[in-house]
């Protein structure tokens, strides 16, 4: 098979941990296929160490939405509600979504890479983009929790399992597109998503790549203990 040439990839960008996988996933492309072209879509913060690593931003980037800002909006001390965030981010996820289809429909891309990008799989498998190249997510969860005994908020976090469950399988049940899951399948709980809703990890299993963890360095270098210890004293 080909190795697609152009790659536009969209990084998470609620906070750095997205990014900085995704640093790490370009870093083994190119060095696997020196001939690849990445072309990188974010919002800040991801695009500060997308910038100091020397990555190609599209122009766009400064006008795509940052999602951290209604992640602050849904966090309360060290936790943040899933569900809030996802209720309080529709207008930015609109508006990412949109500026996603100005740039497909001018550039010309081998492969799509979304790091969690939600509001791209949810419109793409609602039609409301056209994608004709391979679409690939990388998730590190799936499904939601309730974690309040609230009915709205059961039914809000049910009807999410359900749009999750209902857009990998319109996604994913072909050959073209890809779901990459940075974990282990142990990492996915192995309990129900909800009522006629399937189970997590069987749910995992049938659609997603397994890639365990990605690291943002090579444990090769820390194999001598002795030496890494002498340089750390």
């Amino acid at each position: 098979m080909e190795v697609p040439k152009k790659i536009l990839y969209v990084s998470g960008s609620i906070g750095l941990g997205h990014v900085t996988r995704d640093l790490a996933i370009a870093g083994q492309l190119r060095k696997q296929y020196p001939e690849v072209e990445l072309s990188w879509l974010a919002s800040h913060p991801a695009t500060i160490p997308l910038k100091e690593a020397g990555e190609k931003l599209l122009p766009q980037a400064d006008m795509y939405a940052n999602d951290s800002v209604p992640a602050e909006n849904a966090a309360r001390g060290f936790g943040m509600n899933i569900l809030k965030y996802a209720s309080k981010t529709r207008r930015e996820w609109a508006h990412n979504v949109k500026i996603f289809r100005q740039i497909i429909s001018k550039g010309k891309f081998d492969v799509v890479i979304g790091d969690e990008t939600y509001e791209i799989g949810i419109s793409l498998s609602m039609k409301l983009v056209r994608l004709k190249v391979p679409f690939v997510m990388i998730y590190d969860f799936f499904g939601l929790d309730s974690v309040t005994e609230n009915p709205i908020e059961k039914l809000g976090v049910y009807t999410w399992n359900w749009i999750w469950a209902k857009t990998d399988r319109k996604l994913l049940s072909g050959q073209k597109n890809l779901a990459l899951f940075a974990g282990e399948p142990e990492d996915v709980p192995d309990t129900g998503l909800g009522f006629f809703l399937p189970n997590r990890r069987d749910h995992a299993k049938t659609y997603y790549k397994f890639t365990g963890y990605i690291l943002p360095f090579d444990p090769a270098q820390y194999a001598d203990k002795t030496r890494f210890m002498s340089q750390g004293g």
